[in-house]
């Protein structure tokens, strides 16, 4: 049985114990691979520390993908993060340091936008634990909680283990199978080139800068309740132009 399935032997603790979880947890029938291994650590996390959902984000200084999540819906809450441009989990990323929001209300002023929508969506709490291995960063695991309290000590220790082992996962089975892209993450990168897209496109028929095409298709998702996939999708298809967005700010 493979590395992301089930341990070889270990020294008894929450490491061995998430591992055992990730082992027994199933994975949607249309993934495989990485991104299968993945959501069975998220669906594992989830279950085990009863919170609403559980997402992988793969990072990097410039980009987020959502590489796995427990179900649709925190996926959906994941995302809103790239939308905006905020939250714990870039926080969580960039410090190298778990950032536990046990009320996100708290949070309002300091990321106004990702808790306005996190909220609308059923969360309350984030949990962030960064996913490394010495220096090197490769995202963060989340933890939503659908009730504003905090999770107990135990609690998050088996969480930064599970974010362990998604870390360990990651490391042992790379982003490719078999020299292609795994399929449930190219969804999540080919999200991302399709954002891209329609950023170029917005700046074009804006005559601006990059950054500001980017930074005015999420104000115009954040205006309308929509993900930034959302918006590109419709700037590519051409049922949304930029030159509608003036009023968005």
């Amino acid at each position: 049985m493979s590395r992301t399935e089930r341990p070889g032997p270990e020294p008894h603790g929450l490491r061995a114990l998430a591992w055992s979880l990730v082992g027994d947890a199933v994975a949607d029938p249309d993934l495989g691979g990485l991104a299968a291994s993945l959501q069975r650590v998220c669906r594992a996390a989830s279950g085990r520390l009863r919170v609403l959902g559980v997402a992988v984000h793969l990072m990097t200084s410039g980009s987020d993908e959502v590489a796995a999540s427990s179900d649709l819906g925190t996926r959906l809450l994941a995302e809103l993060q790239f939308t905006c441009n905020e939250g714990p989990g870039l926080l969580a990323f960039r410090t190298h340091r778990p950032v536990l929001v046990p009320d996100l209300a708290s949070a309002s002023a300091r990321w106004p936008g990702f808790v306005s929508l996190a909220t609308e969506r059923g969360a309350r709490g984030v949990f962030s634990f960064p996913l490394q291995e010495g220096a090197v960063s490769l995202g963060v695991l989340e933890l939503y909680a659908d009730h504003s309290a905090g999770l107990d000590l135990q609690d998050l220790a088996l969480a930064g283990a599970f974010a362990k082992v998604a870390t360990e996962i990651i490391l042992d089975g790379g982003t490719t199978v078999g020299g292609e892209l795994d399929p449930g993450l190219a969804v999540s990168l080919g999200d991302r080139d399709h954002v891209h897209q329609a950023q170029g496109m917005v700046m074009v028929d804006l005559g601006i800068s990059l950054a500001d095409a980017l930074a005015r298709m999420r104000a115009h998702a954040f205006s309308r309740d929509l993900t930034l996939v959302e918006i590109a999708h419709g700037v590519i298809a051409g049922t949304l132009a930029g030159t509608s967005w003036d009023d968005d700010g």
